[in-house]
């Protein structure tokens, strides 16, 4: 309450309270999800190969569409899904411009393969920025031969922070540091140990929930 005396007449004025500042929502964070699992880790989810066995992409899919859906399919679901639609040639998900054919909330936006230079970092952290997570290839052997030859892991980044990234490992379900996990040697930068993008996308191009 504040008095003000103006023309001899006195006034009393009432401010309004100060709006209290809203907290910063956290972004949305995928939900993590185990290849390993026990509820589906023995169940084939195309052909004949288990998601124990290779089911790393089938999972970040999944991760992906718990960001576009409140009521998010379990990576079964999205493999039922992704099998319905046509987007699966043997075990390999060959035709990935079938799953918003599969998924309506889903888009496809493209391969970026970074095995002959280092990986699009300003790339990464737009598609990150825009979509609130990506799916990125690794070397599952890092001392091995390239992905295309059959040493191929794929992982959730959520996140890129100074020299290191955050990730989420689909073969246990842990949120990490690329740093930490089995797929980068030491020296080797982030660059170097992406080997490409595969831009699944909430459709919306945000990450509320739909």
């Amino acid at each position: 309450m504040t008095e003000l005396i103006w023309g001899g007449a006195r006034y009393v004025c009432t401010l309004d309270d100060e709006p209290e500042p809203q907290p910063t929502p956290e972004p949305a964070r995928v939900i993590a999800f185990s290849q390993r699992d026990p509820r589906w880790a023995g169940e084939a989810y195309a052909g004949n190969t288990t998601f124990a066995q290779a089911g790393c992409l089938v999972t970040c899919v999944a991760m992906i569409a718990s960001l576009a859906y409140a009521d998010a399919p379990l990576p079964p679901d999205v493999a039922r899904a992704l099998r319905n639609a046509g987007a699966f040639a043997g075990g390999f998900l060959s035709n990935p411009a079938r799953i918003p054919a599969a998924l309506a909330q889903l888009e496809w936006g493209g391969v970026a393969h970074w095995r002959e230079h280092p990986a699009d970092l300003d790339a990464l952290t737009h598609e990150i920025a825009a979509y609130g997570a990506t799916i990125a290839e690794v070397k599952w052997n890092p001392r091995g031969p390239m992905p295309q030859m059959g040493n191929q892991h794929f992982v959730i980044v959520e996140g890129l922070d100074g020299t290191d990234a955050q990730i989420v490992d689909p073969w246990d379900g842990e949120r990490k540091q690329l740093s930490e996990s089995r797929y980068r040697l030491p020296g080797w930068t982030v660059a170097r140990t992406l080997y490409g993008m595969r831009m699944v996308r909430p459709v919306t191009g945000e990450t509320g929930k739909e």
